[in-house]
């Protein structure tokens, strides 16, 4: 648990600096605007870290926090991180996000990259759901983690293709969340892929 606290901890500090330590009129955006990126970061690097966890498990080597612990670590920051994304769509807060209307009257509307940030970000909500499901056996419970896995970095790109990598002074010169988020998915892709189960892995999850 100290862990777990400590990553969303040390998320939440490396976000305040990079967007306020050289920003101080970010500051107001601290509750929100901030700590949503550091709570997204940190559920990205949950998951992954949860795959890495089984990887070393299926492995025989020791496993200080259990696979399903950091799962349940990402589960709880997407949760947190899904209703804060939604109350500051607005292009006040990411501009990068919408199309310039033709019309200056009308309003501003997503971008297609825009639009691929949320699709694949509920995408990814959605596979998180299924795989906290218990019915699946061990080989497809790999297929769709692999999926989450897939889907999840599609979301954390997209956000990339939207926000480039803005490393200024206003930014401490810091690398972007994003960019710390995909390199932890990509991490945790590539041991998932390490993973994969044996022979006999389709065989259905014993009860108990």
């Amino acid at each position: 648990m100290r862990a777990i606290v400590a990553l969303y901890a040390a998320s939440v500090v490396y976000a305040v600096i990079r967007y306020v330590a050289f920003a101080p009129k970010n500051a107001g955006n601290i509750p929100v605007f901030i700590v949503n990126k550091a709570v997204a970061m940190a559920a990205a690097l949950s998951l992954a870290l949860g795959f890495l966890a089984a990887l070393r498990r299926m492995r025989g080597a020791p496993v200080g926090i259990d696979a399903a612990t950091w799962f349940r670590a990402g589960v709880f920051g997407a949760v947190w991180h899904v209703p804060m994304s939604l109350a500051i769509l607005d292009p006040a807060y990411f501009q990068e996000f919408f199309a310039t209307p033709a019309d200056p009257a009308a309003p501003p509307r997503l971008s297609t990259a825009g639009e691929l940030v949320f699709m694949f970000g509920g995408l990814a909500a959605a596979t998180v759901f299924l795989l906290l499901r218990p019915q699946w056996t061990p080989r497809e419970r790999w297929r769709l983690s692999l999926a989450a896995s897939a889907v999840l970095l599609c979301h954390v790109l997209s956000m990339g293709w939207c926000r480039g990598v803005n490393m200024t002074a206003s930014h401490a010169y810091l690398p972007p969340m994003w960019l710390l988020s995909a390199v932890g998915i990509a991490l945790g892709g590539w041991w998932l892929v390490c993973s994969r189960p044996a022979d006999g892995g389709d065989a259905p999850p014993t009860s108990g």
